[in-house]
C-alpha cells in the first residue's frame, strides 16, 4: 500500500520529494525494491537515476532511501512524502530532526510498525489523542484463548473494531494470518505470549523485566485527579492520583 501511494505521488506530482527512513540500510533497500517493483508494472514512469538509494524520474520527482541516522536527514525541506519503516525501532532523535522539514504544510508523514515496548516517539504518537493522525491498527485474529483458555478470554473482533473506532482508529483483522500459521508461531515462539502479542497483536506492552508498569509510572506525572488500584505483589494500595503519589 505504501509503496503503491509512493509511485503514485511521484508519478502525477512532477518534482515531488519523498523520503524513506529505516532503522538499517538493509530495511531502507528493501523498501526501496518494493516501491521498484510498482514502477516496473507501469511503462509511462521513465527513471534517470535508478538505484537503491535513489529514483529520479523524468517529470523531477525524486525518491530517495536513508537508514535512521540523525544525520542523513538534515539538508532537505517540504518534502512531499515522509516514510518511517520499523518506527518503534528508530531513534526519537531522527524524529525530531525529520519534523521542521514539514514546516510548509503539505508532508504526508506516515509512521509504519509494529510495537516495541511502551516507550519512544512512535508509542506516544499512538497513545495520544490527536486529530491530526488518521491511526490505522491491523492485528492477526485471536488464537490465545484457544491455546491458554484461562488467561485470555474469548476476543469479540466486531467488538474490538467499534471500541477502536470510538478511539477515532480505524481497525482491521489482517486476513493474511491464517489460525494454522499463528498456532504454528505460537509454538515455534515457544509459547512466548509478551512476543506474540505485540508482534502479531500490535500490542504496547511493558518491557521484559521492567521493573515498574509504565501505566502506573505515567499515572504518577498525570495532573489529572482520579483514583487508581495498583496491583503490587505484596498489597493492593489504592492512590489519589494528582501531580504526585499520596494515600
Amino acid at each position: 500500500v505504501i509503496a503503491a501511494k509512493v509511485v503514485h505521488r511521484a508519478k502525477y506530482f512532477p518534482g515531488s520529494l519523498i523520503l524513506l527512513f529505516a532503522p538499517t540500510e538493509d530495511q531502507s533497500v528493501e523498501l526501496m525494491s518494493k516501491i521498484s517493483v510498482f514502477m516496473k508494472m507501469d511503462p509511462e514512469i521513465v527513471l534517470v537515476r535508478d538505484s537503491s538509494e535513489t529514483k529520479k524520474l523524468l517529470n523531477g520527482s525524486r525518491i530517495k532511501a536513508f537508514t535512521s541516522s540523525p544525520g542523513s536527514a538534515r539538508g532537505y525541506s517540504d518534502p512531499d512524502i515522509i516514510v518511517i519503516d520499523e518506527s518503534s525501532r528508530v531513534a526519537d532523535e531522527l524524529y525530531l530532526t525529520i519534523r521542521p522539514m514539514m514546516a510548509g504544510g503539505k508532508t504526508d508523514l506516515l509512521l509504519l510498525s509494529t510495537p516495541a515496548g511502551k516507550e519512544g516517539f512512535f508509542c506516544n504518537t499512538w497513545e495520544r489523542p490527536s486529530d491530526t493522525w488518521v491511526k490505522v491498527y491491523v492485528r492477526a485474529q485471536d488464537i490465545l484463548h484457544e491455546v491458554l483458555p484461562n488467561e485470555y478470554p474469548e476476543f469479540d473482533s466486531e467488538q474490538w473494531i467499534e471500541d477502536q473506532r470510538k478511539r477515532g482508529v480505524k481497525a482491521y483483522i489482517s486476513p493474511r494470518h491464517t489460525r494454522e500459521f499463528l498456532l504454528e508461531e505460537f509454538k515455534e515462539m515457544n509459547r512466548n505470549e509478551f512476543f506474540f502479542r505485540q508482534e502479531y497483536y500490535c500490542e504496547f506492552l511493558n518491557q521484559l523485566g521492567a521493573i515498574f508498569n509504565m501505566d502506573d509510572v505515567d499515572a504518577a506525572f498525570s495532573a489529572g485527579i482520579g483514583e487508581k488500584t495498583f496491583d503490587y505483589d505484596m498489597h493492593l494500595d489504592t492512590v489519589k492520583i494528582d501531580s504526585f503519589w499520596r494515600r
